[in-house]
């Protein structure tokens, strides 16, 4: 799972379209449509109703948005959480529902080992 992908899908159900998304992210309508389907195919849901005006998520797209915000929300915090001396540490917990775990987040999570081993996770 990309990081990117999941901005991509937050802008774009926060804002309703992929027009006001990819303005949102200085990204190509193309770009932020890729990293939606790219997020859809890891996952293996359809995550938005890309008939309803203005873009609405599906049930699956809505588990999906929820836990994405929250996820950004703890990289976020993650990357405020770094002490001076340039070391992240402390304890990384993440609560997922067993659809959203199985699908992909072993490797983002190993990439984040790797960059902060410090980092509980």
């Amino acid at each position: 799972m990309n990081t990117h992908d999941r901005v991509a899908f937050v802008a774009v159900v926060e804002t309703g379209s992929i027009v006001a998304a990819s303005a949102r992210l200085n990204l190509t309508q193309p770009g932020v449509t890729r990293r939606i389907q790219n997020l859809e195919e890891m996952l293996g849901a359809q995550l938005l109703d890309r008939l309803s005006k203005p873009l609405k998520p599906t049930a699956a797209g809505i588990e999906a948005y929820e836990q994405g915000r929250r996820l950004l929300r703890m990289l976020d915090d993650l990357k405020s959480g770094v002490a001076s001396d340039g070391v992240v540490r402390g304890e990384f917990r993440l609560g997922l529902t067993p659809y959203l775990s199985e699908a992909g987040l072993a490797g983002p999570l190993d990439a984040v080992r790797a960059e902060f081993p410090a980092l509980a996770v």
